[in-house]
């Protein structure tokens, strides 16, 4: 089987027929693999998601399978060390996950998405929230080498309530809503809803649905009262999770997949309830609700999920989900029961397979390194450049760094070396070159500097800091007429800029130096050098 990797949206848009038509074959196919909720989502993370796609075939025959996967990049504080690791691409979004496969060839396409990833430079891979059938679940987990890889399978209980977030909760849908409160629903909760239910008829209650004129008033609401509810719980992390679902539920509106009832008790909005909406497999899914939590003698979340699941069935769907979670409330509803899996494949040595770092993250480690190293984390930083060039030796920007850093701390022979690997990356940029001779000039290999700095100059003829060091080199080359006419050169150039800088005081310490020696009779009029001079006129 061929796997491709899909890691751009226009490529994305490509495979819409192919994504539709798996969506369609496959009875394990949920809303969250749907084109309508993972395309958008997929753009949250831009740079870092990918779509691994089976053919059964060569080029151009029909993909068989589709893998949604998201790529991490992360960091040992204590040493510096990145490694990455591969979700699920609705991880932290969506309450299933999973891939999307033919039928008839489920089990080999999820052999080949294993056999694809084991090859991939990661540390873990988080198979959260994971809806699939024990059979392609095996047949992915059993290409994985048990040799250097080990499984862990996580339960996921809320301690703060003793929820259990793997088993979730759903409603088979009779033909009629009547049906479904005659037959699936207890005497009780039947006669509680329906009595409310009439309120809602007679008008004492109503309810209305989102629409363009409402939809950030209604979202807003909804996300107040939830906040208030459960805020406090959440700690540092609310504000991106009150964002985060606006954002979902924006995006599910503008994809006509929301479907968001509101309870009014006159102009009061009581709350409301967001469910997704997919005609394709006939269902409904209760996403996220808000009440106000002070109108205690209204059951506003039975009214509305009964009136959600009445307009369910009106039309035509089969199942109402109430997704992760076994809180109590849902067993009212004539709920059965399915669990899926939360486990993490990996690497015994807790290092990358094949001790690399992902291609496709390189930027983002270099942007992380380069702060450390103008922060003063110097071994963080070179282990991070390090870690760079093991994955891609001709890494110009790591090159670089990596030879300023050690260059620095007076490894000039690495240094040197680094540089010269740079200038066949680079061999247009100057400060490469001259970088190249300050090294060979360390290691007292003059003539290697000159002709460094000579490379500088050729690409950058105002490089000052080039003619002084060429200069310096060819004094130690016993050339000092060379280094006297460079010298001169330059002075008449720092000169004509009204520069009194560091770099003029030591080209006229150097001049005069060499003047002395390789002329005898040589005697500087000034008692004291130009920059001097200058600095003293411009301090009267």
């Amino acid at each position: 089987m061929q796997i491709d990797v899909i890691t751009d949206t226009g490529k994305l848009e490509g495979i819409r027929e192919d994504w539709d038509r798996i969506y369609n074959e496959d009875p394990e196919a949920q809303f969250f693999l749907s084109w309508t909720w993972l395309s958008r989502h997929l753009r949250l993370y831009d740079g870092t998601w990918f779509v691994l796609a089976a053919r059964e075939d060569g080029p151009g025959t029909p993909y068989v399978g589709l893998m949604p996967l998201r790529l991490r990049t992360r960091m040992d504080t204590k040493t510096g060390h990145f490694f990455n690791e591969i979700n699920m691409a609705g991880n932290y979004a969506a309450d299933y996950t999973g891939a999307l496969c033919v039928p008839a060839l489920a089990q080999q396409t999820m052999q080949a998405f294993a056999r694809h990833i084991r090859n991939l430079a990661w540390t873990r891979i988080h198979l959260e929230n994971m809806r699939m059938s024990d059979e392609r679940l095996l047949a992915f987990l059993g290409q994985f080498p048990r040799e250097t890889l080990a499984l862990r399978e996580f339960s996921r209980v809320n301690k703060a309530d003793n929820v259990d977030n793997c088993r979730c909760f759903a409603a088979t849908l009779p033909e009629s809503f009547d049906a479904y409160l005659d037959n699936v629903l207890s005497t009780n909760t039947r006669q509680k809803l329906r009595r409310f239910m009439r309120k809602v008829e007679a008008g004492e209650l109503r309810i209305t649905h989102v629409d363009t004129g409402t939809l950030d008033r209604d979202i807003d609401m909804m996300l107040h009262f939830w906040r208030t509810r459960w805020g406090a719980r959440k700690g540092d992390r609310l504000q991106s999770i009150l964002r985060h679902n606006k954002v979902v539920l924006r995006t599910s509106f503008e994809t006509g997949s929301l479907f968001m009832p509101v309870l009014w008790q006159g102009d009061r909005p009581l709350g409301a309830l967001a469910s997704f909406v997919d005609p394709v497999k006939r269902e409904m899914l209760f996403y996220i609700s808000g009440r106000d939590e002070t109108a205690t003698s209204i059951p506003v979340g039975l009214i509305l999920h009964g009136h959600s699941i009445q307009l369910a069935i009106a039309r035509g769907f089969g199942t109402y989900d109430f997704l992760r979670g076994d809180e109590p409330y849902k067993f009212a509803f004539g709920v059965t029961e399915s669990k899926i899996r939360c486990a993490m494949i990996y690497t015994k040595d807790g290092l990358n397979v094949g001790n690399r770092l992902d291609p496709r993250t390189l930027d983002g480690v270099f942007a992380e390194v380069t702060r450390f190293h103008e922060g003063g984390k110097l071994e963080h930083a070179e282990n991070g450049y390090r870690q760079i060039l093991d994955t891609d030796p001709l890494h110009g920007k790591a090159l670089y760094g990596l030879g300023q850093l050690v260059s620095d701390r007076g490894d000039h022979r690495e240094a040197r070396q680094l540089f010269k690997t740079l200038t066949g990356v680079a061999p247009s940029v100057a400060k490469i070159w001259f970088r190249l001779g300050f090294s060979a000039q360390a290691l007292d290999d003059h003539a290697a500097a000159v002709e460094a700095f000579r490379r500088t100059l050729e690409l950058d003829r105002n490089f000052n800091g080039a003619k002084f060091s060429m200069a310096k080199s060819l004094a130690e080359l016993d050339r000092a007429e060379e280094a006297i006419d460079t010298l001169e050169a330059l002075e008449r150039e720092l000169e004509a800029q009204g520069r009194s800088d560091a770099l003029v005081v030591k080209a006229e310490a150097l001049l005069t130096r060499l003047k002395r020696e390789t002329r005898p009779s040589y005697i500087r009029l000034d008692p004291q050098p130009k920059s001097a001079a200058r600095q003293l006129v411009t301090a009267i």
